[in-house]
């Protein structure tokens, strides 16, 4: 019985190609797609799981609580781990990371800039179980001056991870010993090429260390092992006595007015928690997750309602051979066990293409996500399980309805000419169709709404000019460097084509310091926690920021050195300042008055409002050389840069970048939503559109006979193709007026992440509604022109 049905069901598809070919390529698109957004939601939910004592390590977070308003840090202070293993002995292991920054590395004659560089100490590893390919975990970081490097690293600098075990890499400060080689596997917030022994930087900075009084000197990162999951929140319990026993006392003993708090981050959190600023890499989103499984969800809910059309649709070829089997003593449980059969294998055939369509996109789907996806995943369980799921919901579920509908026609019926049945169900093909493009709709609207705002957000004003502005990243570490500023800057602008040259510690889109401040107001001394950015007498004029009140920097005035400061618009807001020049503000050793009030301009993407800001003066100082060019001739005036750069410093290779690419960078999550958004978009609307051809061309095959006629009483072949095609119009237009509220809804609310948005138009809706009828028509007037061109004496002759 078997081989037999087997053989009915590959005879039907083969005398059937058409339908056939759009059923598997419909299904075969709709699983390959689903297969990529699986395992990028895989990929992006698997962070940590690489650590086996994941589920017992946290994060120690701190917020601080000023003036109504709430700070979150990722970061904690210096003194918040000996304090922590002190007060609780049951701890297993605390440790701290501190970021070094982008260093210059010298290895046999040769210089490397390299960045994602930890201090750690010998305790991390004890928390994270990092594989080690040559060293001990253990004792690795047990001395000053010894660094563990990555797999990459070591194939980098030494040829393979055995070689690299005691060669000597040299910094700008110190040389440091390989100790050991870590395996770079599996994903983790912490992004690392190498972790070097944080106790050479603790005892040339033993200051930090022991300033008990400066919680908010907030620098590292803390994690804690815990003996047991359940611990997480009973020590989140301690922490509130702990943070009353240390931190309250040092507020009141320093007359501040704020509060502090400790919060634990589960290490499985972390990725997805976009709440704490300053984290050591940024966090993913998971509303990408969520967006994406709907995708998923879509693009196979799509495949399969062509499938459950075109089968219920061409029921009528199929009736008799369902009545002669009735009639040779068929149970409709067979007849039922046969179709549902036939489903699965065309399923299964679908799910076989499917793989070969992922394999073949995966590169490109890995460029398009900045994933690094790996072409063997069929062999992985999940991706098994959830194919063989797929083969059931498909097979099994959407293929029910046909197979159950056809089951049930009676023999005596169907054997008789003019009792065929009609093709099954038309209203609910009907509304089937429907959901497909009210689905398809809500992608396009989608797609379109994103791309709307990524163009606001690229051409709206920043009250800078990011324009033609180049930016060298200066080594840190190498104060001889820094002090020959001044000089490299004067040799700069000899070329006609620099216009401007300064320095700061930040740039926009770049971290900035965010620091407790002291203002003068109506007699009374404030505090307030404002953002910091440490800058040179130029940097106002290279980067074109509008000054509203007072002057800039001037040399002229020694005075501005530590006592002056320059703040922007949401600063004076914030301080509600009528006369701000002349205000005095005081932080860390800057005892200042404010001289200048500049326009508001955003250092941070436009997820964020402009938050107030200080601009402090900070002629010479590592992090970045600024320069403002004209665009005739810029590879000329780069080369001429890189000369002179080599001129000044031969040790350190120049790594130079412009400031609109850095900035644009900040959108580069939804740079890369928009593309796969729009991919998926078109195939779902392709994939619908494959079967409206396949129910266009067997409505014009049903009605053939009625064409014929029609033609032989004079009708015209556009009457007849705008006959065809107008109740498929309908459909689509019910679909457009169920997707604007859907669509609405839910962009209205993607777009309530962005600080500074664009409005949802009606042009998007109505582009989007043409864009599916348009297609559509095209779509069912090709069958509709190719039948009403049809022979109308042939035509009537049609059994």
């Amino acid at each position: 019985m078997f081989r037999n049905y087997l053989l009915v069901a590959l005879r039907n598809l083969y005398r059937n190609k058409v339908y056939s070919a759009i059923n598997i390529a419909g299904l075969a698109l709709g699983v390959a797609s689903c297969i990529l957004i699986f395992l990028y939601v895989q990929d992006e939910l698997s962070y940590e799981n690489q650590f086996s004592k994941a589920d017992r390590i946290v994060r120690v977070a701190g917020e601080i609580e000023h003036d109504g308003q709430t700070n979150k840090f990722a970061l904690s202070a210096p003194t918040l781990a000996p304090f922590l293993l002190k007060d609780y002995p049951e701890l297993e292991h605390v440790t701290q990371l501190l970021p070094a920054n982008k260093q210059t590395i010298w290895y046999k004659g040769r210089s490397f800039n390299e960045d994602k560089l930890l201090f750690a100490d010998s305790a991390f590893f004890e928390i994270f179980d990092y594989k080690f390919l040559a060293g001990n975990p253990a004792t690795a970081l047990a001395e000053p001056r010894t660094i563990v490097v990555s797999e990459q690293m070591a194939q980098k600098y030494f040829g393979s991870a055995e070689k690299a075990i005691g060669e000597v890499l040299k910094f700008s400060r110190n040389s440091y010993h390989v100790t050991g080689v870590f395996a770079n596997e599996g994903n983790s917030h912490i992004h690392a090429n190498a972790f070097l022994a944080r106790s050479t930087f603790d005892t040339q900075r033993q200051d930090v260390l022991t300033d008990n009084n400066h919680w908010f000197h907030m620098s590292r990162y803390t994690y804690v092992l815990l003996q047991d999951e359940a611990q997480i929140a009973p020590f989140q319990e301690k922490l509130k006595t702990f943070a009353a026993t240390h931190v309250t006392p040092w507020l009141k003993e320093n007359d501040l007015q704020a509060s502090m708090k400790f919060v634990l981050q589960p290490l499985r959190s972390i990725h997805f928690d976009t709440e704490y600023v300053e984290d050591i890499s940024a966090p993913g989103n998971i509303s990408y997750i969520y967006i994406f499984s709907v995708v998923a969800v879509f693009l196979l809910l799509i495949a399969s309602i062509n499938y459950m059309n075109l089968a219920t649709a061409r029921s009528a070829k199929r009736a008799k051979e369902v009545g002669l089997r009735k009639v040779v003593g068929a149970y409709r449980s067979q007849i039922i066990g046969q179709f549902i059969g036939e489903s699965l294998l065309i399923t299964i055939l679908a799910v076989i293409l499917a793989l070969a369509l992922a394999q073949i996109l995966i590169p490109t789907f890995n460029s398009l996500t900045d994933k690094h996806l790996e072409s063997n995943f069929f062999l992985q369980k999940e991706v098994i399980i959830a194919l063989f799921a797929i083969i059931v919901f498909i097979g099994a579920v959407a293929g029910s309805y046909p197979a159950i509908f056809l089951s049930q026609f009676k023999p005596v019926d169907v054997l008789k000419a003019d009792k065929a049945p009609r093709g099954g169900n038309a209203t609910l093909r009907r509304s089937l169709v429907v959901i497909q493009f009210t689905i398809s709709l809500i992608l396009i609207i989608g797609t379109l709404v994103v791309f709307s705002q990524m163009q606001f957000l690229k051409n709206r004003q920043l009250g800078f000019n990011k324009e033609q502005v180049l930016i060298i990243d200066i080594p840190t570490g190498d104060s001889t460097l820094v002090k020959q500023l001044p000089s490299i800057k004067q040799e700069l602008l000899r070329n006609p084509n620099i216009e401007k040259v300064s320095n700061s510690v930040s740039i926009p889109a770049d971290e900035t310091s965010t620091i407790l401040v002291f203002a003068e107001k109506d007699g009374k001394t404030l505090q307030n926690a404002m953002d910091v950015m440490f800058v040179d007498y130029d940097f106002v004029g290279v980067m074109g920021i509008e000054l509203k009140e007072g002057r800039n920097y001037s040399r002229e005035f020694k005075t501005d050195l530590k006592g002056g400061l320059i703040v922007n618009e949401a600063a004076v807001k914030k301080m509600l300042w009528k006369n701000p020049i002349g205000k005095r503000i005081q932080m860390d050793d800057w005892d200042a008055k404010v001289i200048g009030v500049v326009k508001d301009f955003h250092i941070k993407s436009l997820h964020s409002k402009v938050e107030p800001m200080i601009l402090a003066l900070v002629p010479e100082s590592p992090g970045f050389l600024l320069m403002k060019m004209k665009p005739q001739d810029m590879p000329a005036t780069i080369s001429y840069i890189q000369e002179k750069w080599q001129a000044f410093d031969t040790e350190h290779p120049m790594e130079y970048f412009f400031m609109d690419e850095h900035f644009d960078k900040q959108y580069r999550t939804e740079e890369k939503m928009l593309t796969v958004f729009g991919y998926f978009a078109g195939l779902t609307i392709f994939i619908a559109c494959l079967g409206l051809f396949g129910l266009a061309s067997f409505t014009a095959e049903q009605r053939t006979k009625e064409i014929g006629i029609r033609k032989v009483l004079g009708s015209s072949t556009t009457s007849i193709v705008l006959l065809l095609s107008r109740d498929f119009a309908l459909l689509v237009l019910i679909a457009i007026v169920l997707a604007i509220p859907i669509a609405w809804y839910s962009m209205d609310k993607w777009l309530q992440d962005f600080a500074y948005r664009t409005e949802l138009s009606w042009w998007i809706f109505a582009v989007a509604g043409l864009a599916a009828m348009t297609i559509a028509l095209l779509t069912v007037s090709f069958q509709a022109l190719k039948a009403a061109m049809l022979d109308p004496v042939k035509a009537i002759r049609t059994q």
